[in-house]
């Protein structure tokens, strides 16, 4: 079962308690926002007092920010620290994965390619892309790049985000998608993609006669003159700039520092990085309808098309004030809508092992926020845009949205915490028993993966998976299940059933909804 589904439905049946759960007059001095007053406006001191009293109350260790007023540049720093090893701080130029906010800017160089007449919003992508099929014939016929930048091509929420990691190339991946049984009928609902942001970058990518990344560089990035924004993975590992955010979980009081999980194929999804000023810059177009510095980066036209609303959809989870059911909450182009006093907002959040990132905008207001975090599961970035938007658009009277933010905060990391709690094996098994697991099994969507022997535990198991033998830890759950935890610090133990005969080889297993099929031996 995808760890989405898992959690979502574990949260569902704790909602009310969510949605209904108070905060004492004792805890609301910790957690209010500092000089809160719906409407009072913001200024460069209270940008600070808001920051350090985020930091500390979501025991984040560092963030950036960027925040554009009246379509002007108001701010663009970093506050805290950036690694808890060495103790270097935050500033605007230290380099954050974005994480899911790089939808934002494949939705943006979809719209660039549209304007120079490569693309329209509504050609299929069987007219742009070689060797591309969906599961059903009629999705395969009509999909286009809306659907795709809008979640609502039938793909199941989080599918395939495996990929990033498995070793198969993009025209490998593009290929095996029309392995992906579709979850909703076409078109009827969204399911948050990964999957379908990947095929919106690989439509660019043809339109544009490049990679993704060169198109994205040549339509987007240049003419913003944002030099420090890319490809997450060469930026971070490129060596000859260590202002970077390391990632962080929470360890003992402190703070662990943890691998980046960089996107290495999934780049459109969620496989950019950037900085305080960089994004700056970016949020400048976008809210002064897509011109900077003088230049047309895109045209008015496209800005209104990636802005406006396509597809309604249910309020997740992950949703904080002022979202709410009052609210309501579609999806436009690589982001998400609602509203909010009055006002359209337009947001998208990423999240990666050790990041949290957010950006906003305000159209009518010509206002915007970025807010970049090296945390694992923070919730600072939602709590520091609630304060920023009630400070500027609140009405008087308005009840401060921070504790129950803090609430829904705290409940949520109780809930992942309980998920991540692994299950115990209940049984030992004799050699024969742990031998039948071992062997190659394939799948027509991840190729093959295989159950061998540990090299440094032979008594033990892993799960080589792909090309890349991405190695995944097995605990034996009990003579026909292993539990699998791949190495990301966003991930749970994932159940593998296999049939297994007694006395006989494992024929196949279920994992992530997909059968896998034993080869036979030398295949």
């Amino acid at each position: 079962m995808n760890p989405y589904h898992l959690i979502r439905n574990t949260f569902l049946l704790s909602c009310l308690f969510f949605v209904t759960g108070t905060v004492t007059a004792d805890d609301t001095p910790q957690i209010a926002l500092p000089g809160y007053q719906a409407g009072a406006g913001i200024t460069q001191k209270s940008i600070h007092d808001i920051m350090e009293w985020a930091l500390k109350t979501y025991n984040t260790p560092g963030a950036s920010v960027a925040i554009i007023k009246d379509g002007e540049i108001f701010l663009a720093e970093g506050f805290g620290i950036r690694n808890t090893d060495t103790g270097a701080p935050v500033d605007n130029e230290t380099l954050f994965q974005l994480a899911s906010v790089s939808k934002t800017f494949t939705a943006a160089a979809f719209g660039a390619q549209v304007d120079k007449k490569n693309l329209t919003w509504d050609i299929a992508a069987s007219e742009v892309l070689t060797d591309f099929e969906m599961n059903l014939p009629y999705a395969t016929k009509w999909a286009n790049g809306t659907d795709f930048l809008v979640h609502r091509a039938g793909f199941p929420a989080f599918s395939g985000d495996i990929f990033d990691h498995l070793g198969f190339s993009r025209n490998d991946i593009q290929h095996r998608i029309r392995f992906v049984e579709p979850a909703y009928s076409f078109r009827d609902r969204p399911a948050y993609s990964n999957i379908g942001f990947f095929l919106a970058g690989e439509m660019v990518a043809q339109a544009g006669k490049g990679s993704f990344e060169s198109v994205l560089q040549d339509s987007i990035l240049t003419p913003l003159g944002m030099e420090n924004t890319g490809k997450a993975e060469q930026l971070l590992n490129q060596g000859s700039n260590d202002n970077i955010a390391v990632s962080h979980i929470p360890k003992d009081n402190g703070f662990k520092v943890v691998p980046h999980n960089l996107s290495k194929v999934f780049v459109a999804a969620g496989g950019i990085a950037s900085n305080a000023n960089d994004l700056a810059s970016y949020i400048q177009m976008l809210l002064n309808e897509g011109e900077f510095d003088g230049k047309q980066v895109l045209s008015p036209e496209t800005i209104t098309q990636i802005f406006e609303p396509v597809i309604s959809s249910d309020i997740s989870f992950s949703e904080f004030l002022p979202i709410d059911e009052n609210s309501g909450f579609d999806y436009s182009p690589g982001w998400g809508v609602y509203h909010y006093n009055g006002l359209k907002i337009l947001e998208k959040g990423g999240a990666l092992d050790g990041v949290r990132t957010l950006i906003v905008l305000v159209p009518q207001e010509k206002f915007g926020i970025a807010i970049l975090s090296n945390m694992n599961l923070t919730s600072l970035p939602e709590a520091v845009r609630a304060g920023l938007l009630q400070q500027m658009f609140g009405q008087p009277g308005e009840v401060d949205f921070q504790p129950e933010i803090y609430t829904q905060s705290t409940q949520i990391k109780e809930l992942f915490s309980s998920i991540y709690q692994a299950p115990l094996p209940n049984k030992k098994l004799s050699p024969e028993q742990i031998n039948a697991f071992v062997g190659q099994y394939s799948s027509d969507l991840y190729g093959v993966w295989e159950v061998a022997r540990d090299d440094k535990e032979p008594s033990s198991l892993v799960l080589l998976c792909g090309p890349a033998h991405y190695r995944g830890t097995v605990t034996i759950l009990d003579e026909k299940t292993l539990g699998i935890k791949l190495p990301l610090v966003l991930n749970i133990m994932q159940e593998a059933s296999f049939e297994i005969s007694e006395g006989q080889q494992a024929t196949s297993f279920t994992f992530d909804d997909q059968k896998f099929r034993r080869l036979p031996s030398g295949q």
